[in-house]
């Protein structure tokens, strides 16, 4: 019976997700195919191995200022005449390490596919960048992600998932990086993290990304939505669509994260507010203000014991306690004295697909099409090098990508 309701609301949504488009008339979109990772941020210095042959490129000027054939394990530091890698010095603010094609570059013992370029950020720490082919780039991310042992229609989802984040998040004219490698983007951790039932879920979705309006869409997902997916435009300054908006979700109910509950100390949580630039007195309660339609919490009242009260939006004060520790914004208060209790459902923001959802799905022989098309409603399937035009759909960053 909920087969037959779910697959009805999946062709109700304008068919879903389209697999093919037809009649383009380029047959190549000016999206670039390398994403940039940040892999190291705000670092003093750095271990670096390069097994194989390699060039050392000056990225303000473009000339080759270096080569080798092998570099065994080297300290990578800022001084003042350059960037030292290993017992040279190299002139350069950007320095690009070119592998040849077998070729790995290590860093802190950590290998990674493609090129590695060094920044000196303007207050002298090490930024350290990995510039990637999209593929190889969402298989480092898969495994951190999903467990690579879940069913194969799960696994393509949650790859054109990745990819359509990444494509989406690609920004030239911006920082010297797309993503990051943690939770605010995506978790990725280079060669080491690629796993042939992952990689496999990677070229069986080759290129494809979602799209509303022949534009590529902030592909959000999220651990376990706790019963209903959220409204993107509850969370962000994004522009309304149907395919960022929540849905009814029956498929997480064995998720480990759909129920949780945290204790808090009100000094604790009076701290948190204050380092947060508040100016927080004494708790005396917290209580919910009003919900959304997805049941997640929009405004919380924090009433203090002078009498003062602070109203908050439910989603800053999860960010200001940390999305990983209060895991959802949906959840009851109970007040017990000089603590207080959250008890929850679901982690993460809740918008786009639900990863434990998708899990549940395919588990009942849902292919990733019909996973896709359900927590993305009216989004088109393309391959991101057909579209017609090179445009991402564009909002305020979230916190937590996931």
């Amino acid at each position: 019976m909920r087969r037959n309701l779910v697959l009805g609301l999946i062709l109700t949504t304008t068919l879903g997700i389209v697999a093919a488009v037809a009649a383009i008339d380029r047959d190549r979109s000016n999206l670039p195919e390398i994403v940039r990772v940040a892999i190291v941020r705000d670092a003093r210095e750095l271990d670096l191995a390069i097994h194989g042959s390699y060039r050392l490129r000056d990225m303000s000027s473009g000339q080759v200022i270096g080569k080798g054939n092998y570099l065994v394990e080297s300290k990578v530091r800022l001084l003042e005449r350059g960037i030292l890698v290993g017992l040279e010095i190299y002139p350069s603010k950007r320095l690009t390490i070119e592998p040849a094609r077998d070729a790995s570059i290590i860093i802190d013992q950590r290998p990674f596919r493609g090129e590695v370029t060094f920044i000196r950020t303007p207050d002298n720490h090490l930024t350290v960048v990995n510039n990637i082919n999209v593929e190889d780039y969402i298989k480092g991310v898969l495994y951190h992600e999903v467990s690579h042992l879940w069913p194969m229609e799960a696994l393509k989802a949650q790859a054109v998932a990745a990819r359509t984040y990444a494509l989406y998040s690609i920004n030239p004219a911006g920082k010297p990086y797309d993503v990051t490698n943690d939770i605010y983007s995506q978790v990725y951790g280079g060669r080491s993290s690629e796993r042939y039932r992952t990689d496999l879920a990677v070229d069986y979705t080759r290129g494809q990304v979602l799209t509303y309006n022949n534009q590529i869409i902030p592909a959000y997902f999220h651990a376990t939505c706790g019963g209903m997916t959220e409204d993107a435009r509850e969370l962000w300054n994004i522009p309304d669509m149907p395919s960022l908006r929540g849905v009814p979700c029956g498929f997480c109910q064995n998720s480990p994260h759909m129920h949780w509950k945290k204790n808090f100390h009100l000094k604790d949580i009076q701290a948190a507010l204050n380092l947060h630039g508040y100016k927080a007195g004494a708790i005396k309660d917290i209580s919910v203000v009003d919900r959304d339609r997805s049941e997640r919490i929009e405004h919380l009242k924090i009433t203090q014991k002078n009498g003062e009260e602070l109203v908050l939006k439910g989603k800053d004060f999860r960010d200001l306690m940390g999305p990983n520790v209060l895991m959802s914004n949906n959840y009851e208060i109970t007040m017990q004295g000089y603590y207080v209790n959250f008890v929850g459902k679901g982690w993460g923001h809740g918008v786009g697909m639900c990863q434990w959802g998708a899990l549940g799905m395919a588990r009942q022989q849902f292919n990733y099409k019909q996973i896709l098309a359900y927590y993305y409603p009216q989004s088109v399937l393309m391959n991101y090098h057909e579209l017609v035009h090179a445009e991402t759909i564009k909002d305020s960053k979230p916190t937590e990508a996931k």
